[in-house]
C-alpha cells in the first residue's frame, strides 16, 4: 500500500475516532447531566444526589458567598433515604411545595417535604427531603412536586428519576386478615367492615387528573361498640400505615360524606398496593361523654387586639409572646393557656377577610406523643354568645383554635377536654374498590 493511501486511512481513522469521542462525550453528558425541574417561572429544583443511612451531611457546593446558615448535617433514628435538592429562586415571594413519590407504574403516591434546609446564598438553599416511604421493591421511582401559591396548587410537569438504594433486598410478605375484622382495646371493640385502596377522592383536586394517584384515597369504615353496645361517641382520627418492606406513614382520617350523610371514612395517602398486606394502627378518639378528670374550664380569659404574627410568636416561644394566663395538669400532661388574640385573617373558603379570636394552648409533653387528644368543647364571649370553631392549627404541643367574632370582645370562657385515645391494629389487603 502506498504511503499516500496509508496517510489517507490514518486521517480517516483520526476523524472517526474524534467523532466517536464526541458521541461518547455527548452520551456521557446525557446520562450524567443534572436532573432539573422548573417548578414555576422563578423556582428551579436540581437533584444533587441521594443518600441512605443514619448520618446525613449536606453536599458541599461552590459559592462566592459564605455558607449562610442552617444545619450542615443531621442524624435519623433508622436507615433513611434522603434526597438532596438545590432550590434556586429568583423571586422574593416564596411559596411552599411538597415532594410526591410515585412508583414507575404510577399505582400510588406518598408525600414528603424538606425537613432540614441549609441556605448557601440569598437566593439558593439545599433541601433535605427525607423519605419515610418509597417503592422499595422497584429499581427506580419518580419524584414530582406539588407547589402552592395564591392561585392554588400545581403539579410539576417534570420529575426526578431516583435510583432505589435498597433494590434487590429480600423482603418478607405479610398475610392479611379477612373482613370484617374486630380488634379490641379494653371495653372498646372496633370492627373494620370495609377497606379499599385507590378509591376516588370525595372531592375534586385541582392540579391533577382524576386518574392520577394524587387524586385517589383509601376508603374504610368501622362498627364501634363499647361494653358490647353500639356507640357513636368514638371515631377514628388517625392511622399509621406500614408494609413489610419498611415503609411507614401517618395520615389523618376524614369523614366520607354524600348528600350530607356519613358514608364512611377516607384518608390520603395509601402505600403501594402490590403488597399482599398493609398493617393499620388506628387511633380512636372520644367525641363526647368525657370523664370529669379530662375537663378544664377557664373563665374571663383576656382578649387583646393583635395580628397573625402575634399568634406565630407563641409557636417560636418568642420573648414578646405573652406569659401564660393559666396552667394546670390534666392526665399527667401540663397545659398552659395564653391570653386570646383578636385579629383579621383571610377566610380560605370565600377569600374574604374575617375577624377571629384565637385561643392558644401549649402542652408538655405534646398530647399526641402521650396518646391523647385535645378537644375544645365550648367557647363563649363576655356577652354569653357561643363562638363556633372555624379551624385549628395544632400538633407537637402547640394548639391554636380560631373562632369568628365580628365585634370587639374583651374576654372569653373556654372548656376543653384532654382525653386518652384507644389504639387498635389490623392487617388488611389493599384491594381495589
Amino acid at each position: 500500500m502506498s504511503s499516500g493511501k496509508i496517510q489517507e486511512n490514518m486521517k480517516r481513522g483520526l476523524i472517526w475516532s474524534g467523532v466517536a469521542i464526541l458521541v461518547l462525550a455527548a452520551a456521557a453528558w446525557w446520562i450524567f447531566k443534572p436532573q432539573v425541574v422548573q417548578l414555576d417561572r422563578t423556582t428551579k429544583l436540581t437533584l444533587l444526589g441521594v443518600e441512605y443511612g443514619r448520618h446525613h451531611k449536606f453536599p458541599a457546593l461552590k459559592t462566592t458567598t459564605r455558607m449562610r446558615g442552617g444545619p450542615t448535617s443531621f442524624d435519623t433514628t433508622n436507615d433513611t433515604l434522603v434526597v438532596w435538592v438545590l432550590q434556586e429562586q429568583k423571586s422574593v415571594q416564596r411559596y411552599g411545595w411538597q415532594a410526591q413519590i410515585y412508583d414507575r407504574a404510577e399505582t400510588a403516591v406518598v408525600t414528603s417535604w424538606a425537613r432540614n434546609i441549609h441556605q448557601i446564598r440569598q437566593d439558593a438553599d439545599v433541601e433535605a427531603i427525607q423519605l419515610d416511604a418509597f417503592p422499595r421493591r422497584d429499581n427506580k421511582f419518580f419524584m414530582r412536586f406539588m407547589s402552592y401559591d395564591s392561585r392554588g396548587e400545581h403539579l410539576s410537569k417534570g420529575h426526578f428519576v431516583i435510583s432505589n438504594p435498597v433494590r434487590g433486598k429480600f423482603f418478607e410478605k405479610w398475610t392479611p386478615d379477612p373482613l370484617p375484622n374486630t380488634q379490641s382495646n379494653g371495653d372498646l371493640a372496633v370492627t373494620l367492615t370495609e377497606f379499599a385502596a385507590n378509591a376516588p377522592l370525595p372531592y375534586v383536586r385541582n392540579g391533577t387528573s382524576k386518574n392520577d394517584p394524587a387524586s385517589k384515597c383509601v376508603q374504610l369504615d368501622f362498627d364501634i361498640q363499647q361494653k358490647r353496645q353500639a356507640v357513636t361517641n368514638w371515631r377514628p382520627v388517625q392511622v399509621e400505615i406500614s408494609d413489610a418492606t419498611g415503609n411507614e406513614i401517618t395520615e389523618y382520617i376524614n369523614e366520607y360524606r354524600q348528600n350530607g350523610q356519613r358514608e364512611g371514612y377516607f384518608y390520603q395517602w395509601g402505600l403501594w398496593p402490590n403488597e399482599p398486606a398493609w398493617k393499620l394502627r388506628v387511633e380512636m378518639s372520644r367525641t363526647s361523654g368525657f370523664n370529669d378528670d379530662d375537663l378544664w374550664t377557664m373563665q374571663n380569659i383576656p382578649v387583646r387586639a393583635g395580628n397573625q404574627q402575634d399568634v406565630w410568636n407563641y409557636w417560636g416561644n418568642r420573648r414578646n409572646a405573652d406569659a401564660a394566663f393559666a396552667e394546670t395538669t390534666i392526665n399527667g400532661v401540663h397545659v398552659k393557656l395564653f391570653p386570646a388574640i383578636q385579629y383579621t385573617t383571610q377566610n380560605y373558603f370565600n377569600g374574604r377577610n374575617t375577624k377571629v379570636v384565637s385561643v392558644i394552648f401549649k402542652t408538655n409533653p405534646d398530647a399526641e406523643s402521650a396518646g391523647m387528644r385535645m378537644t375544645p368543647l365550648t367557647v363563649t364571649d363576655d356577652q354569653g354568645r357561643t363562638l363556633h370553631n372555624q379551624g385549628a392549627s395544632w400538633g407537637g404541643g402547640d394548639y391554636q383554635y380560631e373562632y369568628p367574632a365580628s365585634g370587639d370582645i374583651q374576654s372569653v370562657n373556654v372548656t376543653i377536654a384532654l382525653h386518652k385515645s384507644r389504639f387498635v391494629e389490623f392487617a388488611v389487603k389493599p384491594a381495589q374498590p
